[in-house]
């Protein structure tokens, strides 16, 4: 990654490169920074393509699927991931299933989720809570409470998904069949930081944030930061947790030139779990996101966050 100050991301792990405004150019053998050539590409509209985008607003979202309970929007799809923002009604169900090779990471929105996953305590999840199933592990959930539950579900690009052959014989996707398999499975263990869940705002109320999920093709990690130094009373969040300085009154921000920081080869992007976040991208423009919300930046694209809520913590998940 080239970056010009921190960002979060979900799912990756990538070394920054900062812009060279942001970079004292020394030997660098002793660890310093160094100035390097990158062949990039330009940043802006012709980046993305569908259904990526630099935000999606979960108040988008709730208007295109006005007057569904339960609905499935496809909101990243690349090399790396494919991820779906979710709605379901009480007594939704994810039916019992397990992905053989690769683990799987819900971020829970709003509303009450119970999972029940092998060979752990079935567990409610609430507004905050992220959910690491791990490969090879047999899990089913459903939507509990009285309200409609929210969450984001993230899985490796490829992933395959297996449902017992107890059970109801699972509907073909389009263009494929259903075949009987049969092999072995056994469900691998949670060494920390892992584990089945973690919620952000508990995790802050005690001053034990901390990396939620390192695992194959899975990283998620919620970055805390506050505007008002005053408002952290635990000592480790830190004035504007991303690299973005906010404008002053009245200014303009030039996003047609290098700023903030890249990746080379990964994507990176954002749950805004607590508060609110700014971000800016490359030849794009400054966006302000809320809870709930989700942003994105492709690779070899400028960009940098800032937190944003004027009291009080500001959490994105990358």
């Amino acid at each position: 990654m080239i970056q010009n100050f921190a960002a979060i991301l979900l799912l990756s792990s990538v070394v920054p490169v900062l812009a060279q405004d942001n970079v004292l150019a020394r030997d660098g053998r002793d660890g310093t920074m160094e100035y390097w050539w990158v062949d990039k590409i330009r940043g802006g509209p012709n980046a993305y393509k569908a259904p990526n985008r630099p935000i999606w607003r979960l108040s988008e979202l709730k208007q295109m699927h006005a007057g569904q309970n339960n609905w499935s929007q496809q909101i990243i799809l690349d090399d790396e991931e494919t991820v779906t923002y979710n709605s379901g009604a009480p007594g939704a169900r994810i039916t019992l299933r397990m992905h053989p090779d690769t683990p799987t990471v819900f971020v829970i929105i709003a509303g009450n989720l119970r999972f029940d996953v092998e060979g752990q305590p079935p567990v409610t999840a609430t507004k905050s809570g992220i959910i690491h199933i791990m490969k090879d592990t047999l899990y089913s959930a459903d939507v509990t409470g009285d309200q409609n539950a929210l969450w984001i579900e993230v899985n490796a690009r490829g992933y395959s998904t297996v449902y017992p052959a107890t059970g109801p014989k699972p509907q073909a996707t389009s263009g494929n069949s259903i075949a009987k398999v049969f092999f072995a499975h056994r469900p691998p263990s949670y060494h920390p930081p892992n584990q089945l869940y973690f919620n952000t705002i508990e995790a802050i109320a005690t001053c034990k944030v901390h990396l939620a999920v390192q695992d194959e093709h899975m990283f998620a990690n919620p970055a805390l930061g506050y505007v008002n130094p005053a408002d952290n009373k635990c000592g480790g969040g830190s004035l504007n947790t991303g690299s973005g300085k906010p404008n002053r009154p009245g200014a303009t921000f030039d996003t047609s030139v290098p700023f903030g920081h890249l990746h080379s080869g990964t994507v990176e992007w954002w749950v805004i779990q607590v508060g609110q976040t700014s971000a800016r991208f490359e030849n794009y423009g400054v966006y302000h996101a809320t809870e709930g919300d989700v942003m994105y930046v492709p690779p070899n694209t400028w960009h940098e966050t800032t937190a944003d809520t004027p009291s009080g913590p500001s959490v994105r998940t990358q």
